[in-house]
C-alpha cells in the first residue's frame, strides 16, 4: 500500500494570535543580546525587543517588499537558525545532513519572511506591553508576561517568553502566544510530517519548496493588484 504524504499542519488561528507570534517568531533563539556583565532586567530586555520590531516594520509608510527585506535582517541578525532548525525537526534533526540542514534552514528562514512579515502592518496603534516577569534570583530560566494591545480598542494577545539566564545576558528559548509554545508547535507539525513519511527529509524539503513558491506567488499577486492602474 503506498504511503500517502502529508503535509505540514497549519494551525488555524486568530489575526491577532497569528499577529503576535511574527513577534514571537523574530525572538526566538535569540542568544546574549544583552551585552557581557549587563545589569538590564528581563522585563527591559523584552521590552526593547518587541518595542524595536514594531517600530522598524509596523509602519504603513513602507512597501511589503521593504517590510520584508526588513524583516529578514532581523531574522538573520537575531535569530539562531542552527539551534532552532535542529530543535523543531526534533529526533529526526540526528539523520539530517549538512546539505539538508543548510537547505531547511532556507527554507525556514523564507516560509517565516513570506508568512509573518506583511502581519507587522497591522500592528500601527499596537502597544507592545510588558507586564511581569516570574522568577527569582539565581533560577535557570525566568518567564517574562506581555501582551499586545490595540491603542484604541480591546482586543489583546498574550505573549509569554521564556529566558534562559545567561552570565552574558538573556536567550529566548520560547514564546506561548495565548498558551500555545511556538516552538513545541512547530517542532510537532514538523516531526508528525516526517512520521507519516517514513522520516524522508527529502520530502519534507520539496513540501516546504512548494510551500514557498505558493507564498511567493500569492504575494506577488497581492502587489500586483495593489499598483495604481
Amino acid at each position: 500500500m503506498t504511503r500517502r504524504s502529508a503535509k505540514p499542519r497549519h494551525r488555524a488561528e486568530p489575526g491577532r494570535v497569528l499577529r503576535a507570534a511574527g513577534v514571537g517568531l523574530l525572538l526566538i533563539g535569540l542568544y546574549a543580546a544583552a551585552p557581557a556583565g549587563s545589569t538590564e532586567t528581563a522585563v527591559a530586555f523584552v521590552r526593547s525587543l518587541g518595542d524595536t520590531a514594531i517600530r522598524e516594520l509596523a509602519p504603513n509608510d513602507i512597501t511589503s517588499a521593504q517590510r520584508e527585506a526588513k524583516f529578514r535582517e532581523l531574522l538573520r541578525a537575531n535569530f539562531d537558525l542552527p539551534r532552532i532548525t535542529r530543535f523543531v525537526l526534533g529526533r529526526y534533526a540526528r539523520s539530517v545532513s549538512n546539505t539538508q540542514m543548510e537547505r531547511f534552514a532556507t527554507l525556514y528562514e523564507d516560509i517565516a519572511v513570506l508568512t509573518y512579515a506583511q502581519l507587522f502592518a497591522a500592528y500601527e496603534g499596537h502597544v507592545f506591553a510588558v507586564n511581569r516577569q516570574l522568577g527569582k534570583a539565581g533560577d535557570k530560566y525566568i518567564m517574562v508576561v506581555s501582551e499586545l494591545k490595540e491603542v484604541n480598542g480591546s482586543n489583546t494577545a498574550r505573549l509569554d517568553w521564556q529566558l534562559l539566564v545567561r552570565p552574558d545576558g538573556y536567550a529566548v528559548v520560547d514564546i506561548r502566544v495565548e498558551g500555545v509554545s511556538m516552538a513545541i508547535a512547530q517542532r510537532d507539525d514538523y516531526t508528525a510530517f516526517l512520521d507519516k513519511n517514513g522520516g524522508d527529509i527529502a520530502a519534507l524539503l520539496e513540501q516546504l519548496s512548494r510551500t514557498v513558491d505558493k507564498l511567493r506567488a500569492e504575494r506577488a499577486g497581492a502587489r500586483s493588484r495593489a499598483q495604481p492602474r
